[in-house]
């Protein structure tokens, strides 16, 4: 019985495909490639012989849900997506623990890191991202981790019962999930944000400010407007100086400043990249023989770090690689959220107010309940919810839309297209310089 699922070649021997089918090859075996896999399998299951190599010792599994099994809310086994059993069952050959150090493209050919050499037809990059650096010295010392995959968690895990005072560089989603999952195992935990604001590319600073004080009732402080300059100890971080001059008492660090695509490779194989792997509207790169998706790549000076535009890819490309199918890859507005238990956040599109904007402002203080919509010619164009997410789905398919709305304005001013219109007559449509909206 042939070995469907591979950890290692460690003999070097050949791969033996079956030669009916053309080869797919899928380089990285994160939430991308599992995703296209389920929907090409989906439209033909036998349309292909694919192979997957991954630098991970463990199949495809949910990044977004690290947060959680940091916080001791999961298990490891629940982070899986696709099992070594599911392989098998749909005959995918899995090359775990192995990376790709060379493509031939005149070949067709590839070789990993342990000798392993495979030809393909069609070479898909789902290489992803790698953490984004910070210029601070010290990170050599132990303790000081990425936020990344689950050997990061893995990591953090092991020396976290020991800890006292944590650091999270980072107020974005990624730094502030991490953060709670800390505060969760009772390490007394600092966020450092460069920014005026947590989640400042989200929200604006009023419901910044509302998110502060919702995380420091969760056990999370926030330093703002400062970087970390330093880190210091002899073999273990001890302490950080930021560049405020600050010093803190530290002795766990993460670092969740974003992502950066991962295009190490696809340089070396000279595919046209930029900030990622370029991609045509098929998601084809500059290579006729190799597709790209997810965050590795950009398309039209866009790169990507959230899941839906990635399941959108997904699907245009699996249309393309089973049918032949030519349907253009559309960007579109994709929601936040923000996974802490408690705070409710509802974020899409674009939260900068321009002068002719027109803007609806419902805040309830005392319940911290802030809701805010900004309309542009008369589209919904940007979305802000805070306290009370209701209807947030309903709005986001508005903004989606871009149909024009004046229809909908006396509703929307209610910020739930539900209650009274009575309330609906005491709000008003804004401008830059009058936010006020609705006060409820």
């Amino acid at each position: 019985m042939r070995n469907i699922v591979k950890q290692h070649n460690p003999m070097n021997s050949p791969i033996h495909t079956n030669l009916k089918k053309p080869h797919l090859v899928i380089i990285g075996c994160g939430m991308a490639c599992g995703k296209l896999l389920e929907a090409l399998i989906k439209r033909d299951a036998e349309h292909y012989h694919i192979s997957v190599i991954g630098e991970e010792n463990t199949p495809n599994y949910n990044r977004i849900m690290l947060s959680p099994l940091l916080a001791g809310e999961i298990t490891q086994e629940a982070l899986i997506l696709n099992s070594l059993a599911w392989y098998e069952a749909n005959r995918i050959t899995l090359y775990s623990g192995e990376k790709v150090i060379h493509v031939n493209t005149d070949r067709k050919s590839l070789t990993t890191d342990v000798g392993t050499e495979l030809c393909y037809d069609h070479l898909v990059f789902a290489t992803g991202s790698r953490p984004a650096k910070i210029p601070a010295s010290g990170q050599h010392l132990k303790n000081i981790f990425a936020f990344r995959t689950l050997k990061d968690v893995e990591g953090i895990l092991q020396v976290v019962h020991k800890a006292k005072k944590a650091l999270v560089i980072g107020g974005g989603l990624l730094g502030l999930e991490a953060a709670y999952g800390l505060a969760l195992q009772g390490v007394h935990t600092t966020v450092i944000h460069r920014s005026s604001h947590l989640l400042n590319r989200q929200l604006d600073s009023a419901a910044g400010a509302l998110l502060q004080t919702s995380m420091e009732a969760l056990g999370v402080n926030s330093i703002l407007n400062d970087e970390v300059a330093s880190f210091e100890g002899s073999e273990a971080v001890k302490t950080a100086t930021l560049k405020s001059g600050l010093t803190l008492s530290v002795d766990l660090v993460i670092i969740a400043t974003g992502i950066t695509p991962e295009i190490t490779l696809a340089r070396q194989v000279s595919l046209a990249c930029n900030r990622g792997i370029k991609v045509d509207d098929n998601l084809l790169t500059s290579d006729a023989n190799i597709s790209a998706l997810g965050e590795c790549i950009e398309h039209k000076n866009t790169t990507f770090g959230l899941v839906a535009p990635i399941w959108d890819q997904v699907e245009i490309l699996a249309d393309r690689l089973i049918y032949s199918r030519q349907s253009p890859y559309v960007q579109r507005p994709s929601p936040t959220k923000l996974k802490v238990s408690g705070i409710d956040l509802f974020s899409a599109g674009d939260i900068s107010e321009k002068t002719d904007d027109q803007v609806i402002l419902i805040q309830d203080t005392a319940s911290h309940i802030y809701r805010k919509f900004i309309l542009r010619n008369q589209r919904l164009v940007g979305i802000v919810l805070f306290g009370d997410v209701q209807g947030g789905n309903t709005y986001f398919e508005l903004l989606d839309s871009q149909q024009p709305i004046p229809h909908l304005l006396p509703p929307l001013l209610l910020g739930d297209l539900t209650t009274h219109s009575a309330i609906a007559e005491s709000a008003h449509l804004g401008s830059e310089n009058d936010l006020t909206g609705a006060t409820l």
